[in-house]
């Protein structure tokens, strides 16, 4: 397996509401959204209110979406690349199969020749790339479903 890593960055710190940066020092932050959420109310309060409500949701979606991080070296995406004879077929998944699964496909969509590739998308690390050559065994079909190994330098969230 051959590793594309990527070059590690610093994640978001927790998101934090408040302090400095809390939408209401910014005032051109407050004049945009009052004029994009209620800029057709007349009323000043009725402003207020409705901008304030947009910032409470906006905050939790935040949290929500900061949550829904994933890790450095999470599985992102699965290719599965057939070539030979001309033909080229790829399918994308979101998990890797089982070894004897992947036989089972390649028994079905394969003839001898063709050129298997799993290739593995991991969030931050880049793309981790696995081969062989049909027909092969178990040994081979493990080794091409095998969960990326990550180097320990990359291992960020």
């Amino acid at each position: 397996m051959t590793a594309e890593p990527h070059v590690p960055t610093d994640p978001l710190t927790l998101f934090q509401g408040g302090a400095a940066a809390h939408p209401a020092r910014q005032a051109w932050l407050l004049e945009q959204l009052e004029q994009w959420f209620a800029g057709d109310l007349a009323d000043g309060r009725e402003r207020r209110r409705v901008v304030a409500q947009a910032l409470r949701s906006a905050t939790e979606d935040a949290h929500r979406w900061l949550d829904d991080r994933l890790d450095g070296c999470d599985l992102v995406r699965v290719d599965l690349l057939i070539d030979g004879d001309g033909t080229h077929r790829h399918s994308v998944f979101r998990s890797l199969p089982t070894p004897l699964g992947l036989l089972l496909i390649c028994l079905d969509q394969c003839r001898v020749g063709h050129e298997v590739r799993v290739v593995q998308e991991l969030a931050k690390a880049g793309r981790v790339e696995a081969r062989a050559t049909w027909p092969f065994g178990m040994d081979e079909a493990e080794t091409l479903t095998r969960p990326a190994r990550v180097p320990a330098e990359l291992r960020t969230v």
